[in-house]
């Protein structure tokens, strides 16, 4: 975590890895965009309910 932004890897079960890219929003939660390390055109985006 750097100041209001983050990034992480997630390695699955499956084999597949996830990196999740997220900033921190003036309602105090998480969210950004998700991409499959194998497939980088396989995205998603994610959001946390808990506040930080």
């Amino acid at each position: 975590m750097s100041g209001f932004t983050i990034f992480f890897i997630i390695g699955w079960f499956n084999g597949t890895r996830g990196r999740y890219d997220g900033t921190l929003g003036g309602d105090r939660r998480l969210s950004g965009i998700t991409f499959d390390l194998n497939h980088p055109s396989s995205q998603a985006t994610w959001s946390t309910t808990r506040t930080f």
